[in-house]
């Protein structure tokens, strides 16, 4: 039974198809043997009826003739012969006003019964009036009457008169007990068992067909669907045959294949999005309107110390500053609060707490974004306070390990002249061997190497001045000053320097120590580019209401594909094979672009580089 009920009734599809199937086998069935019986007890009555109508008229010729004869006691006696006959209960003939003349039963003779010939048309002037037939519901064995009216004819005249005037000569009444069945009731009856039967086999006929062409084929597409929303997208449904279900088990296979494509095209930038994120150096995070992260780079699991498979999904305020509300937008400034009210990019300062309880200064650039499924996001760019304190440092360190070596050779030299002068100057002196222009000669030698000592410090002191108002620069002094912080640095780089600076007094619109802060790098990233030494050619001239400064050295040049790129913050590309900081000539585009100027470079690789600059004048033509 489990077997039988695993195989046709296991799904609720296929039992509420069986209960449908079995509800119309049962209906239909009510219907054939309804309808059987109605033709059963149709056609018994038209065989009776049939039956009734040949007796009373094969008993109609005898009647005439008994008539013609006036054979009273032979008329009798048919009548009794009649009545006598298998399946006859009675038989009379009646006058047409209704009185029984003769009779099967002589107790009958002589009674009156108009009601048996009511209906027929009997009087003169009717035509031929059909026979009546009446079924005795009441009596026990169903009789059927007939009453048949004999028709008078030429040849009865002579004792009925003429036909015109008395139409019917009687009416003979013969009451029938009808058979039990007739054959064609019969066969009725014995056609319905295998009717029943028929019905039955079309039914389970019906069933196969549906469970094999619809129930199995839904089977499998639901079993398909369900492996689908578990996940699996390599299940397929395969060929279900022909026809409508087919071609829906082909698209339920296209659209899972096509399912697989999108979700694994959707993982695939996924995997871009996030690897482009961890490509920033800064943190960054993206936030929904409900504190949540959707997404985080690496820099960003870096900054407050947790997996960054732990942070996606969290809210903002648990990952950031260990609280379990939001901040509070009247002691802190939220920017998902502000973007709220108004969304435009914000900056704004924030103190972090890592899950070890270590405080962390941030400053946040936020942005609003939509997402593509309508979403309000927050994007956050965040920079530790603590980590730009500390690259400034590095970077200014930096700056001065690369002078330390031309200061010191600058300061070197001079002092070691004067040690020299001194030393001689004061054996001359004990000894008696020097006289005075010879120790004048020396002090005049030592003030002017001090005032090469004095040069070097000013040099250096200008270029750390931090950067003040707009005003006229000396350019040629700038660069000068630059070039010879820079000689040494030259001659250890084999690198040789031409300056022709045209006009010498050339005035510039800027800050002096940002000016120095322009040549320096310039100077150095030529010195960069030539590992193998080379020509580095300063050139200034004037061009309307700017000045025009080149450096165009002899190094190995720039790849075009990064040359769109050498001015990007952290970009770094030195030819001798060190890492830079990348951002020396960020700072001079930065600083020159702030004071009106442009700036910009021509490249050939293996042919050397020209980096133009171009200054506002601090003249009368350019206010």
């Amino acid at each position: 039974m489990s077997l039988l009920s695993r195989l046709w009734f296991a799904t609720p599809l296929a039992r509420r198809l069986m209960l449908v199937l079995i509800l119309a086998l049962l209906g239909a069935s009510g219907m054939l043997v309804g309808g059987a019986l109605w033709i059963t007890g149709s056609a018994l009555q038209i065989e009776h009826e049939s039956s009734a109508r040949r007796l009373a008229g094969l008993f109609e010729a005898s009647l005439h003739s008994a008539m013609l004869r006036r054979d009273l006691p032979g008329l009798a006696e048919i009548l009794v012969q009649l009545g006598g006959l298998p399946g006859v209960q009675f038989a009379a003939l009646l006058n047409p006003a209704g009185e029984v003349r003769f009779a099967s039963r002589p107790s009958d003779q002589g009674r009156q019964h108009p009601e048996w010939v009511r209906e027929l048309c009997l009087s003169p002037g009717c035509k031929d009036s059909p026979a009546r037939l009446d079924t005795l519901d009441g009596h026990k064995a169903g009789l059927l009457r007939i009453a048949y009216p004999i028709r008078n004819q030429a040849r009865c005249s002579g004792c009925h008169g003429a036909a015109d005037a008395h139409p019917v000569n009687g009416v003979l009444v013969v009451e029938f007990v009808p058979p039990s069945e007739g054959s064609g009731a019969l066969q009725l009856r014995r056609l319905l068992p295998l009717g029943l039967a028929a019905l039955g086999l079309l039914v389970l006929a019906i069933w196969w067909v549906v469970r094999r062409e619809v129930l199995a084929p839904v089977g499998r597409l639901a079993a398909v669907a369900g492996r689908v929303a578990d996940g699996d997208l390599t299940a397929r449904v395969g060929c279900l045959g022909g026809g409508e279900l087919g071609r829906l088990g082909g698209e339920v296979d296209t659209m899972t294949e096509r399912l697989g494509q999108m979700l694994h095209q959707a993982s695939q930038q996924g995997a871009f999005l996030q690897g482009l994120v961890d490509a920033a150096p800064d943190p960054m995070v993206v936030i929904d309107d409900d504190y949540r992260i959707v997404l985080a780079n690496r820099a960003y699991s870096e900054l407050v110390r947790q997996p960054l498979e732990t942070i996606r999904g969290q809210s903002c305020h648990r990952i950031g500053r260990q609280l379990d509300e939001p901040c509070p937008v009247t002691l802190v400034t939220c920017p998902l609060a502000e973007l709220r009210a108004r969304p435009e990019a914000l900056r704004t300062l924030m103190n972090f707490k890592r899950p070890d309880g270590s405080p962390v200064s941030v400053e946040i650039h936020a942005a609003p974004l939509v997402g593509p499924d309508g979403r309000r996001l927050v994007v956050e760019a965040i920079r530790s306070l603590d980590d730009q304190v500390r690259f400034s440092q590095e970077q200014r360190l930096s700056a001065v390990g690369l002078l330390a070596n031309g200061v010191a050779h600058e300061i070197h030299n001079p002092l070691a002249s004067i040690r020299l002068a001194l030393q001689s100057s004061l054996r001359g002196l004990r000894n008696g061997s020097m006289d005075a222009a010879e120790v004048t000669e020396y002090l005049e030698l030592v003030d002017a190497e001090i005032d090469r000592c004095v040069l070097t410090t000013q040099r250096l002191m200008s270029l750390s001045h931090p950067p003040g108002p707009t005003r006229p620069v000396l350019l040629g002094a700038a660069i000068g000053d630059m070039v010879a912080l820079l000689a040494e640095e030259a001659r250890n780089a084999r690198v040789t320097v031409n300056i022709d600076l045209q006009p010498a007094d050339a005035r510039v619109l800027g800050d002096e120590a940002e000016m120095r802060q322009v040549s320096l790098n310039l100077l150095q990233n030529a010195f960069h580019a030539m590992p193998d030494g080379g020509r580095l050619d300063v050139c200034l001239r004037r061009e309307g209401g700017h000045y025009h400064l080149t450096m165009r050295d002899t190094g190995v040049g720039i790849p075009v594909e990064d040359q769109p790129l050498i001015f990007m913050p952290f970009f770094s590309r030195r030819a001798d094979g060190r890492r830079g900081s990348g951002l020396g000539l960020a700072i001079c585009k930065a600083i020159v672009e702030r004071h009106g100027g442009r700036i910009r470079v021509e490249s050939q690789p293996g042919q050397g580089s020209t980096f133009h600059v171009f200054l506002a004048c601090a003249d009368g033509e350019n206010p």
